[in-house]
């Protein structure tokens, strides 16, 4: 996820009335995740590498391949829904 995209996410889970149990069972289940994904180191772009993603990002957005509001928020609800299943 790029940071607009984890910024939009942390934007919608403020905008929820978590109680402090939903809260610590959501942060319970992602560091849960995180135990069974192997640590990967972060990778350093260059300046050219890093211009290059955001020229394709910019691409991305001009042709449509984004997500609205609206169905960010549809697909978050479905995330946190799908927790809740497990």
């Amino acid at each position: 996820m790029n940071a607009a995209s984890m910024n939009n996410l942390w934007s919608y889970l403020q905008g929820l009335s978590l109680t402090a149990d939903n809260r610590k069972w959501l942060a319970n289940k992602l560091i849960e995740h995180d135990k069974g994904l192997k640590t990967v180191p972060p990778t350093l772009q260059t300046f050219e590498e890093a211009m290059a993603d955001l020229e394709e990002s910019e691409l991305e957005f001009r042709r449509g391949d984004v997500v609205s509001g609206e169905d960010f928020n549809v697909r978050c609800q479905a995330l946190i829904n799908s927790f809740a299943e497990k």
